[in-house]
């Protein structure tokens, strides 16, 4: 199967997704839409999209996210599968009629996901250890239409991933990082060191170690799920 990545920022690429996807064999390739690589005219060549995070929201009036919106919009229309990484999720929601709004808080670190009466028999969430720590580095989140339905949730943050269509997700989370990752968008985001302080910086390397083993393995069996949803 072939893959399409959206990526927003050079230091936000796929990582372990596209690696879980390239490992079983099918292939990957990647438009840089901040550098001015532009969509194709149909998504109907993919079998399936990855739409990743970066700094920008969902929300912005530059040419290419307003592009962006209205060909995620299409492909929903059109059933492709999608899974899209918090900026991307938040693409998709706008997409589906949602609005994209301040997060009731800014999710910098690592953060529990818990399950939904949705997620009970979802093809990718069922299998998520329930209270699974993830990592987030957000400052917006989305509404939820009638059409969305809610896989993961927080009590802080209501709004974690939701469902569309077969195969069409969206994750406010970062399942994909590995340390390298994270200490690129550390040493990227002024904005976000200076919110966490010396103290949160500490603690989210601190809680780096302990946590990124269990979400990296369920990132590798949802990226597995995700595909045999597509392959069914």
């Amino acid at each position: 199967m072939n893959f399409l990545v959206l990526q927003h920022l050079d230091i936000e690429p796929p990582a372990l997704i596209g690696e879980a996807i390239e490992a079983s064999g099918h292939k990957l390739s990647t438009i840089h839409l901040d550098q001015g690589e532009t969509l194709p005219v149909s998504s109907s060549d993919y079998d399936g999209l990855i739409i990743m995070g970066g700094p920008q929201s969902a929300n912005d009036d530059s040419d290419y996210i307003r592009a962006e919106v209205a060909w995620i919009r299409a492909a929903i229309t059109d059933k492709i599968p999608m899974l899209g990484i918090c900026l991307g999720a938040q693409i998709i929601a706008k997409a589906a009629g949602a609005d994209i709004v301040s997060s009731p808080v800014r999710e910098l670190g690592w953060f529990p996901l818990y399950h939904t009466t949705e997620s009970e028999h979802d093809p990718l969430f069922k299998d998520m250890p329930d209270g699974l720590a993830v990592f987030q580095w957000h400052g917006e989140s989305f509404s939820l239409t009638n059409e969305m339905k809610l896989v993961a949730t927080h009590p802080d943050v209501p709004a974690q991933a939701f469902r569309l269509n077969t195969a069409q997700y969206g994750l406010q989370c970062h399942v994909e990082v590995n340390e390298s990752i994270i200490e690129a968008w550390i040493a990227h985001g002024e904005s976000e060191r200076n919110h966490l302080g010396i103290e949160g910086i500490s603690l989210l390397h601190k809680d780096t170690t302990l946590y990124l083993g269990a979400m990296q393995h369920y990132c590798r069996q949802m990226i597995s799920n995700w595909l045999k949803q597509i392959q069914a």
